[in-house]
């Protein structure tokens, strides 16, 4: 018999919460980078040639069909001036609620 797979358990309403919550996360670093492409007014395929991705990919990415590794997103960042940095979840928090103030 051996171990439930690990797509067999059961997720309890916080497992699936928090599941979301990672997910509107992952949103929002991509809404970063097309904010970031977008303000440069450089096109998914320009940025995809720059970091040697190829534009089906940031396409895909942009239109969260695909979850990015950390070394993809860097490399799409970089040749247009940008990167990753780590923000306290409460600081971001805040830096949202004075958006939409």
């Amino acid at each position: 018999m051996g171990r439930p797979k690990k797509e067999d358990k059961v997720k309890t309403t916080e497992e699936i919460e928090h599941e979301a919550k990672l997910k509107e996360l992952e949103r929002d670093v991509i809404r970063g980078l097309v904010q970031a492409r977008k303000s440069q007014k450089l096109s998914q395929r320009v940025v995809g040639e720059r970091a040697g991705v190829i534009r089906e990919t940031v396409a895909k990415i942009e239109n969260n069909l695909n979850s990015p590794q950390i070394n993809t997103l860097i490399k799409l960042l970089e040749p247009i001036g940008y990167t990753l940095g780590v923000i306290p979840l409460e600081k971001e928090e805040e830096n949202k609620e004075e958006v939409h103030e």
